[in-house]
């Protein structure tokens, strides 16, 4: 029987399988048989999630309640001398319990825990503990209120997350960034206040994806992959010399120079892609005017040098766009694809979907092996 041969599988395996899911589901798993009995007690993975009914109270709070109570037994239930690998908490509200979570993570630093991904409300203050654990090697963040003044220890930690995060007197970033020496992978965006003190050097970091003014670029600007959205207004002065992938927002027919300035700086850029979010107004005005921006001077270096691939996410068809395309594929001798991408939820007929994809087919293309492909996106 296939149950029998699952179960014969070494207790390695089975919990490998097992982290995969929802820690309920886990322990769902215990009455299977006896060889399923006890397995979960020394799985070294965590994952919570909590979505109450915001239009029932009565109903939301016995259910918190009930959630709370399976969390505790499970962390009483687990054999005490196993380290927790991953710890993944998700819960719209705390709900008056805010002590009963802290405990819970404090619970999994001190099990060694190596990646701790909360999401929780805004009410909710993280226990300072968290940013002297010297085992962690993720650290996600959304939703969470952090003590004005803590130290950060964080020697391992490679991957970092911050969304939405606040401080009574504001988060110093710099403070943060700082105990953080082997950081490859950050992300910062929401309610974030911006970082005090000196520019913080990060020489291990490799992807980056800054939203809004909330670091200076520079302490970016060593990174092979990086994302940013339109209402960055940083000058640059200096160049993204490793930088291989941007992925940038565009949100004004206008911004496209500002695009081409920023390509300025990064000569050795192979792939590009562009999320259009312009408004219906914007996108009608771009549609009627003849000439939307002037060819630059000079074609920056990495278009006309390494560009390999270039993606238009929500292109229509406006034309600032067929302009900055038609741009892209006249100047970049090395491009393979340009990528094309429609919104499906988008209201063209098949008639203009056909323009459109003819219009650019017209276009010149300066690399012979440069294919162009039209699809839809999500």
């Amino acid at each position: 029987m296939v149950d029998d041969i699952i179960s014969s599988f070494p207790d390695e395996i089975l919990c490998h399988i097992l982290s995969f899911l929802p820690t309920k589901h886990v322990v769902a798993t215990s009455v299977l048989s006896k060889r399923w009995k006890f397995l979960w007690r020394s799985l070294p993975f965590f994952d919570f999630h909590y979505d109450g009914d915001l239009f029932d109270y009565d109903r939301n709070n016995e259910n918190y309640s009930h959630f709370l109570h399976s969390v505790d037994s499970f962390l009483l239930s687990r054999d005490k001398d196993q380290p927790l690998h991953r710890f993944r908490l998700r819960s719209d509200s705390t709900y008056g319990h805010p002590v009963s979570i802290q405990r819970w993570i404090t619970a999994a630093v001190s099990r060694s825990v190596r990646h701790l991904d909360l999401y929780l409300d805004w009410g909710f203050v993280l226990p300072s503990v968290v940013f002297s654990c010297k085992t962690l090697v993720v650290l996600k963040l959304t939703f969470i209120q952090v003590e004005n003044t803590f130290s950060v220890d964080l020697p391992l930690l490679k991957i970092l997350h911050l969304d939405n995060i606040s401080s009574p007197e504001g988060l110093d970033l710099s403070q943060l960034l700082s105990g953080c020496p082997n950081l490859e992978d950050l992300e910062v965006k929401g309610f974030i206040s911006t970082t005090k003190g000196k520019v913080i050097r990060l020489p291990k970091l490799i992807r980056a994806s800054i939203h809004e003014d909330l670091l200076p670029l520079e302490v970016v600007k060593d990174v092979e992959v990086l994302f940013l959205d339109s209402k960055y207004q940083q000058i640059l002065d200096f160049d993204f010399q490793n930088l291989v992938r941007l992925e940038l927002i565009l949100q004004h027919s206008k911004d496209w120079l500002g695009v081409l300035e920023v390509l300025e700086h990064c000569p050795k850029l192979q792939t590009l892609l562009i999320c259009i979010y312009k408004s219906s107004f914007d996108t009608f005005l771009a549609g009627h005017e003849e000439v939307v921006w002037s060819y630059p001077q000079s074609v920056p270096v990495c278009i006309s040098s390494h560009l390999k691939t270039c993606s238009l996410k929500y292109y229509s068809g406006s034309i600032d766009e067929i302009q900055f395309a038609s741009y892209i594929m006249g100047n970049a001798t090395y491009l393979r694809s340009m990528n094309v991408c429609i919104d499906s939820e988008s209201h063209f007929t098949f008639g203009e979907k056909l323009h459109m994809e003819r219009e650019l087919s017209s276009c010149m293309k300066s690399s012979d092996i440069c294919t162009l492909s039209f699809k839809y996106s999500s």
